[in-house]
């Protein structure tokens, strides 16, 4: 690019493929997503670095895989003086302005306490938020929740441990609110629009975190009305598609039985409600933030780009939340619509989040830095053919790694175990072919990647 553009970069908490443009989920009304996406360029097949919002982040923000910063769980990014240098510090070090609101690296809401003290809000902590990357960021306020928990009466309202852990949060149901009262999600995005509309001497790099649709999913009943509890589309289920699955995601699944507490309670038909529910009113929330950017005569100028730290399982391989290496829990969208960009495009090539790095400061005019192991979209958002790209590989836990092609999903785990989804024939992942011989040429072609990681892990290990 021959000028230097702004960013908005709308990162959304818990996003899976259900999407009207990624058309996963056929009830979803998403418009103002789809708009922007018919606007400019839509990545069909994106996915994260790991199932899960702290390693995610953290990867997408330095532009490096969970194995290079060892950050796979709930790890800290570090101090200034002992963590990679982030997005924004890179563009910060070249003129612009860094903005931050909502949920944009780690944090929380504490349910649990908020809970036990039957507290009518749960409190925010940015834990995890290095507020020197910013020259202004404002947290997520506190969160209005109903005093009556658990609306869908899956848990002891009284329980403690580790129902009181799991479960403070997995709840859903429609909440009253007064008139003039505002959702944290409402909060950040009147943030934001303040933000755009000042007078900016430098351009800007305003980073906005919403929360939904993460759990719980408590959004106002018109929300729930879009979506008539009857006619709401369950996911596609085989019951026995965990019987060729190995040990360590079998045991992911059984960890917390959350499929068969649904199904005991008769909730599966309400929990999808709620979340396509929660998904319709973060689409809002987009709304808002393009309107407020287009108000704010930047929208020329401006790059947006709009993605989701992980996907979401509500049923698909008798699982719920995310945190497995399968493909509901790792497809993501990604949409960015540059200035002079490609409109209406889609790139159908498998796409990593490690991408989004490289790709901003390129589109940028910032000199990509060295060391990054993403590999830059801006061909693509120019709507040129993409070079050869790496293909998106995926982590959880130390040893466990899925990669991703066009057809073939490969994953091979740290105790040697394997699968393999020929998503050809299989979109739903129910039959695992690791074991069948007249694959291995596949194997043998996507395995190395995953080798490359296993050795890069065992040298941190070693020092």
């Amino acid at each position: 690019m021959t000028f230097r553009p702004n960013v908005l970069f709308i990162v959304v908490d818990d996003l899976n493929g259900w999407i009207g443009a990624l058309d996963r989920h056929p009830d979803v009304r998403t418009p103002n997503i789809d708009a922007l996406a018919a606007e400019g360029v839509l990545f069909t097949h994106t996915y994260c670095t790991a199932p899960h919002c702290n390693p995610s982040r953290a990867s997408v923000f330095t532009g490096l895989r969970p194995s290079t910063t060892g950050i796979y769980h709930g790890e800290e990014l570090g101090s200034r003086d002992t963590r990679p240098w982030t997005l924004p510090e890179v563009l910060r070090s070249t003129g612009y302005s860094t903005f931050g609101t909502g949920k944009v690296l780690h944090g929380s809401y504490d349910y649990a306490r908020a809970k036990m003290a039957f507290s009518p809000r749960a409190q925010w902590s940015d834990t995890h938020n290095d507020l020197d990357l910013w020259d202004e960021f404002v947290e997520c306020p506190d969160e209005p929740i109903p005093v009556g928990r658990p609306l869908n009466r899956l848990s002891d309202p009284l329980a403690g441990g580790q129902e009181l852990q799991w479960f403070s949060h997995f709840d859903w149901g429609p909440m009253q609110f007064a008139p003039d009262a505002r959702l944290p999600d409402e909060e950040v995005c009147e943030r934001a629009k303040e933000y755009l509309h000042r007078s900016h001497k430098a351009p800007f790099f305003c980073a906005v975190g919403l929360y939904r649709p993460h759990l719980p999913w408590y959004v106002p009943q018109h929300y729930f009305d879009l979506y008539p509890l009857d006619s709401v589309t369950l996911p596609a289920v085989q019951s026995d598609c965990l019987s060729n699955v190995p040990p360590i995601p079998k045991r992911w699944v059984d960890q917390i039985p959350d499929h068969e507490r649904i199904l005991q309670h008769g909730q599966w038909r309400h929990a999808v409600q709620a979340y396509l529910a929660s998904v319709s009113f973060c689409d809002e929330m987009v709304g808002r933030l393009l309107s407020a950017l287009q108000s704010s005569g930047h929208a020329d100028d401006t790059l947006v780009v709009l993605w989701s730290d992980n996907g979401f399982h509500l049923g698909e391989k008798l699982h719920w939340r995310k945190f497995t290496l399968w493909e509901e829990a790792t497809r993501v969208p990604l949409v960015i619509r540059a200035p002079d960009g490609a409109v209406g495009h889609r790139t159908e090539h498998p796409v990593s989040l490690l991408d989004l790095f490289p790709s901003i400061v390129e589109l940028c005019g910032v000199d990509v830095p060295d060391g990054l192991e993403g590999r830059s979209l801006a061909r693509s958002v120019a709507g040129l053919p993409a070079e050869d790209h790496p293909l998106p590989l995926a982590t959880w836990g130390a040893g466990n790694h899925s990669i991703r092609s066009a057809r073939w999903r490969y994953t091979l785990y740290s105790d040697g175990e394997e699968e393999l989804y020929d998503h050809s024939n299989d979109p739903y992942e129910w039959t695992n072919l690791a074991s069948r011989s007249q694959h291995d040429a596949v194997k043998r072609t996507l395995r190395p990647a995953i080798e490359a990681l296993l050795e890069q892990e065992s040298a941190a290990r070693r020092n």
